[in-house]
């Protein structure tokens, strides 16, 4: 009796999985159906922490580092209307910014201090439509399909200084700010002009391209996938502005000036790199 129950119940479950309802033991749906909901995003930082844990890295450098939350992750959203096809939207929307103090000598005293202070500001929107087909009855799914994106970006620095201009001090102490964002305090010293404002200009892209991956449902409705991209892709920035403080003798003058726009044109692999992509990416998809 106990042997003919277990035979019927490996019966029905080679007969699930031979069908196109792939099922778990419990009777799950593996694959994705009509009407099913997805939410898929990078599944890099979860690789970093377990690759971490098993080469043997130390407590300090395998704790999650949050990557999953910078600005360049993007989610992907899709919506089946039916077991092989959906509708995917993408979305990234960020706001950064950061700040930095350097103490300087105050002018004019021997022993007391000011405070310079640097700020950046960055800020992102990115919003994208697209298609999907999927191939495949076993838990290893094919897909493909072409998607539009279009992204909004820009960032600016903003500098004050606790030293003034006057006619005493047509140099006053400063600091030398640099960096990849421009608010790692350099040098203090005379500064005969110093940087008030760096506006860098807003970036518009636009980006049409094709996508093919391959994912597997290692639980019910749970895959991890990779993905490969091509396409074109074409960004603008408009003129930026800077504007710099300067002596004129008694106080000083604050001079603004535009900074020259670009373009860029690309038909190429990986060209959403503007939404922090490369050319393949590695996701984790839950349905529901």
């Amino acid at each position: 009796m106990i042997i003919t129950a277990a035979l019927a119940i490996t019966s029905l479950s080679l007969f699930a999985q031979g069908s196109d309802q792939l099922v778990s033991k419990k009777g799950e749906q593996y694959l994705p159906e009509s009407g099913d909901w997805a939410i898929s995003f990078s599944a890099a930082p979860f690789l970093q922490y377990a690759g971490n844990l098993f080469s043997g890295a130390t407590a300090t450098n395998i704790a999650p580092t949050a990557n999953f939350l910078n600005g360049n992750q993007t989610i992907i959203g899709k919506y089946f209307v039916d077991n092989q096809t959906a509708y995917r939207g993408l979305v990234r929307i960020g706001i950064n910014s950061m700040g930095q103090d350097n103490i300087v000598a105050q002018d004019g005293s021997a022993t007391g201090t000011v405070t310079d202070h640097a700020a950046w500001a960055q800020h992102f929107v990115g919003l994208g439509a697209g298609y999907e087909k999927r191939r495949g009855k076993t838990r290893i799914q094919g897909y493909y399909g072409a998607e539009f994106m279009f992204a909004l970006l820009g960032s600016s620095n903003t500098y004050t200084y606790g030293n003034s201009y006057s006619n005493t001090y047509q140099a006053p102490t400063s600091t030398t700010w640099g960096g990849a964002n421009g608010i790692t305090a350099g040098a203090s010293g005379p500064a005969a002009a110093r940087t008030l404002t760096n506006d860098q200009g807003s970036t518009f892209g636009i980006s049409l391209q094709g996508f093919i991956g391959v994912e597997y449902f290692f639980m019910p409705k749970v895959s991890i996938g990779a993905e490969y991209t091509w396409g074109i892709n074409f960004q603008s920035t408009g003129q930026g502005s800077m504007s710099v403080e300067a002596a004129n003798g008694t106080s000083s003058t604050t001079t603004t000036t535009n900074t020259g726009g670009s373009s860029m044109f690309s038909l190429d692999s990986g060209i959403n790199s503007v939404w922090g992509g490369a050319n393949g990416n590695v996701y984790l998809t839950f349905h529901f």
